[in-house]
């Protein structure tokens, strides 16, 4: 329930069909100060004091704008004083507003929606006949092995630093996994890149081309392309040693953990 010094103004300004503006509130300064004479001050001390706090700003502020000002127009620093504080109320009264009319449209809304009940969600005996029958296709055992995969997967209390950072795909891995399939290639032979990739994911084939690229910085590896956009063919280098590079990688990737 509204009320007070802001619901009394509210209903001043829209008796006298007034709008709301600083101009509406001198207007009915007189109109309201006879209100706060006619009230018992002693019944609820909090309240008259708001309703006395109001009424002297609009006393103040009234006065300010009566008295004229020097011969330039300006004003002393009290009279601008009290027109700041009228402009704070002028706020504070469209504030007061706002939301008392936010008010009465959700009660509205509340009203027009009294007589509107849940449906209860219920099938009715007729209908619940046509269902089909339910058939369990998983057990208690199934349930559970469910349940520790979901607890498995759960995250961790505490993060491991050294898993911080952990790729998609691990390039030093892959390298391993290349080298192996180059020693496996008989004498002359080759495999394509494309063979080396088949049916991978990006993450895969970038991981397996920056291991061929690897290879072929450290001098491990010789390529054949016939022409642009052609296979191209891979082979191990002649005397080089595969396991060397694989274990170099992994030296330099501990160093760089270091």
């Amino acid at each position: 329930m509204y009320s007070g010094p802001f619901d009394v103004l509210l209903s001043m300004i829209a008796d006298r069909r007034l709008d709301l503006t600083e101009v509406s509130l001198s207007a009915i300064t007189e109109e309201f100060l006879a209100y706060v004479r006619g009230l018992d001050l002693t019944g609820d001390m909090e309240e008259a004091s708001a309703f006395l706090d109001v009424a002297a700003v609009l006393v103040e502020s009234k006065s300010a704008a009566l008295l004229p000002g020097t011969d330039d127009g300006a004003r002393d620093e009290q009279s601008l004083e009290s027109l700041r504080e009228r402009d704070l109320l002028f706020a504070r009264l469209l504030q007061y507003r706002a939301f008392k009319e936010a008010a009465r449209q959700l009660r509205a809304r509340f009203d027009d929606n009294a007589g509107s009940f849940p449906h209860p969600a219920s099938v009715d005996v007729p209908a619940a006949a046509l269902l089909p029958d339910l058939v369990w296709t998983i057990g208690v055992d199934d349930l559970a092995a469910l349940a520790a995969r979901a607890f498995a997967a759960s995250p961790a209390q505490a993060a491991a630093e050294h898993r911080l950072h952990v790729p998609p795909v691990d390039v030093r891995g892959q390298l391993a996994w290349v080298c192996a399939r180059l020693e496996e290639l008989g004498e002359g032979e080759s495999l394509t890149f494309a063979q080396l990739v088949g049916g991978e994911g990006d993450d895969m084939l970038v991981a397996r081309f920056l291991a061929v690229l690897t290879l072929f910085q450290r001098g491990a590896i010789q390529f054949r392309q016939d022409g642009p956009y052609a296979p191209l063919h891979l082979r191990r280098a002649p005397g080089a040693d595969l396991r060397a590079v694989v274990a170099d990688s992994a030296a330099d990737t501990e160093r760089d953990l270091a």
